[in-house]
């Protein structure tokens, strides 16, 4: 919460508001923490949900707040100036091209493409490039941001709960998006890291592939993060 109030007191001392529509597609653990968290800096929250009206879409917006709606994806992206992409790898493409006009809009892609087979399952990475590349190359005049994709949604919500603040790893072409994303990042108590272009997202996806596999059949576990060293 405190770090919270900071923020609201550094934006109106700088005379200046900074105000969102942000478009949350996907009401997983995810989006939801990402939707409270945009939320609690002031930003408007639409969940886009092919069942909007369901118990789980009415229960995430009454967890976001006043500021939260829901609606349909296309709606919800057609509202927004910022959109969200937080659903399964394996349906990010089909569900970005059904999200209509975004030019112009910046997109940030939070998914994973990660195929999932055997009991326990054995995770492999399911694209030729990356997700964020695909995503670009559906919507070339949006501003693309690969982000959030490498930390879990407990960590969006208790970054303090790690002894630094964990780093947000950002792949993008253009700068001034990758800095509006940076802003969020550093409202929710985290550190952002702009690693370059768009096509860093391969990189930063294929590194998820690695955890996940390691924490279900790794004989000794580890943890990759991102740090930062002075």
């Amino acid at each position: 919460m405190l770090r919270r109030t900071l923020l609201a007191a550094t934006l109106i001392f700088a005379g200046t508001v900074y105000a969102d529509t942000i478009a949350i597609i996907g009401t997983g653990n995810v989006g939801i923490a990402l939707g409270t968290e945009f939320a609690a800096q002031g930003h408007s929250v639409i969940y886009g949900s092919r069942s909007p009206l369901s118990l789980k879409t009415m229960d995430a917006v009454t967890r976001t707040g006043s500021n939260a709606s829901a609606k349909q994806p296309a709606d919800a992206a057609a509202l927004a100036d910022v959109i969200v992409l937080a659903v399964p790898g394996t349906v990010t493409e089909a569900v970005a091209k059904k999200l209509g006009d975004l030019s112009g809009k910046l997109v940030i892609d939070a998914t994973n493409p990660l195929v999932a087979e055997g009991d326990p399952p054995v995770f492999s990475y399911g694209v030729a490039t990356s997700l964020g590349e695909i995503v670009q190359g559906i919507h070339p005049a949006a501003h693309v941001v690969k982000a959030f994709n490498t930390i879990s949604w407990q960590q969006m919500m208790d970054p303090k709960a790690a002894n630094t603040p964990p780093v947000v790893p950002l792949a993008g072409n253009n700068d001034d998006a990758k800095k509006r994303v940076a802003g969020y990042i550093t409202g929710m108590g985290l550190d952002p890291l702009d690693l370059g272009g768009i096509e860093i997202s391969q990189w930063t996806e294929r590194m998820v592939v690695i955890m996940l596999n390691n924490r279900i059949t790794g004989a000794e576990k580890f943890d990759l993060i991102f740090q930062r060293r002075d």
